[in-house]
C-alpha cells in the first residue's frame, strides 16, 4: 500500500510539472500569471472585495486607486473553517483595538456583525472548538490573552469565557487538536510555550497544563520561543511541534504533552531568532521566517536528521522572495502553495513542490502608499501583515496594516484536501470533531 501511495504522489507531482511546463512554454493565458509592470495584481488573482475597516481612506475617490494612511489599524485574520459558518475574524489596533467578527456568506459584500473592544493590544487569532460551541483567543502582548466565546457571531455576541495572564504576555498561539482526543492551545510570547487544555478554557479554568521551554541553552540570546505550529505526521503516527526562537528551529516530538522530546534543530548561520514556522503534510520540509527585512523565506529539508545522517539541519535547501528590501513573515501553507503576506508586497503566493526551486504563482498588492525602505522606520510596517485560506473552497483572505480585509480567488485553486496530492489532509486546520487520525488518512 505504502507502495501505491508513493507512485500516485509521484504520478501527480509529475503530472503537475508537466502541465506547468506545458502551460509556461505554450503561453497558455492561465498560467500567464505575472501581469505587467504597475499593475496591482497578476492576471490569474481575482479580487473578490475590500473591507477598509477604518485605517485608510481612497486618495482619489476609489477604493483601489490608492489610498491615504489613516493609521495601523488591522493586524491577524483567521478563518471559521466549519461548514455553515460563513465567518472570518479580524484584529483591531489603535483607538477601537479589539476583534471584528465578518460575516462572508455574499464574499462579495462583507459585512460586519459583531464588534469586541479591548482594553490591551490584540496580536493574534485562533479559533477553536469544544463540544458544539466555536471560540476565539486573543493574544496580547502586555498581558496574556482572552478566551471569547464567538458561536452567534451574527448576534454579535463576544462572550468572554476566561482571561490568561502571563509575565511578559503572548504575542502568538495555536490551537490543535491532538491525537490523544484532546484539544490544546500553545501560546508564546518570547520565553517558554505555555499549554492549556481546550476545554478547560473554555469552561473558564486557566491552569497552564505543561510548560516547555528551550530545549538548549543559546549563548548570548536572552530570548525564547517566538511562534509555534503542532502537526501530526501520518507515517510515524505522532504530533509534533515546530517551534521558531532562539537559535533558529526546533521539532519535538508531543505525543505526550506531558513529556516533550527534542527530535532535531535547525540551527542556520542566518537566523539568530527564528520567527515563524509550517510544516509539509508529511513533515519532510518546514518552510520558516526569520522577521528581518531582507530575510527571504527559506525552506528547510528536514529528512537528513530524520533519517540520521545528520544531528541538525543546518542549510536551506531554497529560499523565496518577492523584493529581497521587504519583509516576508507570516505566511500559511496548502502544499505546494505558501500564501504569504509580504507587508509592501502584497499578498504572494508561490509554489514549492520543488523546495530547491519555489517560484511566485500569483500576488496582489494590497498597499500602494509610501514604501517602506532599510532607513525608514515610520513606514516600516506597511502593506499585507497576515493571510489564511479557507479550505473548502479556496476563499484567501488578508489583512493589511493600513487598507483592512481583502479577500482573493487564485484561478484554479478552489480547494484544499492532501489527498489530493498523495498527502495526508493535514494543514494548520483543525478536524475538532474527528482529530488528526482520521483527518490524516490517505
Amino acid at each position: 500500500m505504502t507502495e501505491i501511495r508513493t507512485n500516485m504522489a509521484n504520478s501527480l507531482r509529475t503530472s503537475f510539472r508537466i502541465s506547468t511546463a506545458l502551460f509556461l512554454l505554450l503561453g497558455l493565458p492561465c498560467s500567464s500569471i505575472l501581469a505587467q509592470d504597475g499593475a496591482r495584481g497578476s492576471r490569474n488573482m481575482e479580487l473578490v472585495s475590500h473591507l477598509p475597516l477604518g485605517g485608510m481612506k481612497a486618495a482619489s475617490g476609489s477604493a483601489t486607486a490608492g489610498f491615504e494612511a489613516l493609521g495601523r489599524n488591522t493586524s491577524d485574520v483567521v478563518f471559521d473553517q466549519s461548514q455553515g459558518r460563513p465567518f472570518v475574524f479580524v484584529g483591531k489596533k489603535g483607538a477601537d483595538q479589539g476583534v471584528v467578527a465578518i460575516n462572508i456568506s455574499d464574499d462579495k459584500n462583507p459585512i460586519v456583525v459583531g464588534e469586541w473592544r479591548s482594553e490591551a493590544e490584540v496580536a493574534d487569532l485562533i479559533l477553536f472548538k469544544s463540544g458544539p460551541l466555536t471560540y476565539l483567543i486573543a493574544t496580547h502582548p502586555s498581558s496574556g490573552a482572552t478566551v471569547l466565546n464567538v458561536s452567534d457571531p451574527d448576534e454579535g455576541q463576544f462572550d468572554q469565557v476566561a482571561r490568561i495572564s502571563v509575565d511578559g504576555g503572548l504575542h502568538h498561539g495555536f490551537a490543535y487538536r491532538h491525537s490523544n482526543g484532546r484539544g490544546y492551545f500553545f501560546g508564546t510570547g518570547g520565553g517558554d510555550i505555555f499549554v492549556y487544555d481546550l476545554d478547560r478554557l473554555a469552561a473558564g479554568a486557566t491552569t497552564v497544563f505543561q510548560t516547555i521551554p528551550l530545549p538548549e541553552e543559546v549563548p548570548a540570546i536572552k530570548y525564547g520561543f517566538h511562534s509555534v505550529y503542532v502537526q501530526y505526521e501520518a507515517t510515524t503516527e505522532s504530533d509534533r511541534l515546530y517551534a521558531a526562537g532562539a537559535g533558529g528551529y526546533y521539532i519535538l516530538n508531543v505525543t505526550d504533552v506531558t513529556n516533550p522530546t527534542l527530535i532535531t534543530a535547525i540551527n542556520s548561520a542566518a537566523v539568530q531568532i527564528g520567527r515563524s514556522i509550517s510544516a509539509s503534510p508529511d513533515g519532510s520540509h518546514v518552510v520558516t521566517g526569520a522577521g528581518y527585512r531582507t530575510s527571504p523565506i527559506r525552506i528547510f529539508d528536514l529528512r537528513p536528521a530524520f533519517e540520521g545522517t545528520v544531528p541538525r539541519i543546518r542549510t536551506a535547501v531554497g529560499a523565496w522572495t518577492a523584493n529581497w528590501q521587504n519583509y516576508a513573515e507570516n505566511h500559511t501553507m496548502r502544499w505546494p502553495l505558501v500564501f504569504a503576506a509580504a507587508m509592501d508586497d502584497g499578498l504572494q503566493i508561490f509554489n514549492m513542490m520543488n523546495p530547491f526551486e519555489p517560484f511566485t504563482v500569483g500576488y496582489y498588492h494590497t498597499w500602494d502608499g509610501p514604501a517602506a525602505s532599510l532607513a525608514n522606520r515610520e513606514v516600516n510596517m506597511t502593506g499585507a501583515w497576515d493571510v489564511d485560506v479557507r479550505n473548502s473552497d479556496g476563499l484567501i483572505a488578508v489583512t493589511d496594516v493600513n487598507t483592512g480585509l481583502w479577500l482573493f480567488r487564485l484561478e484554479g485553486f478552489e480547494n484544499w484536501d492532501g489527498r489530493g496530492w498523495g498527502y495526508p489532509n493535514v494543514s494548520s486546520v483543525q478536524d475538532w470533531e474527528n482529530g488528526p487520525t482520521r483527518s490524516a488518512s490517505w
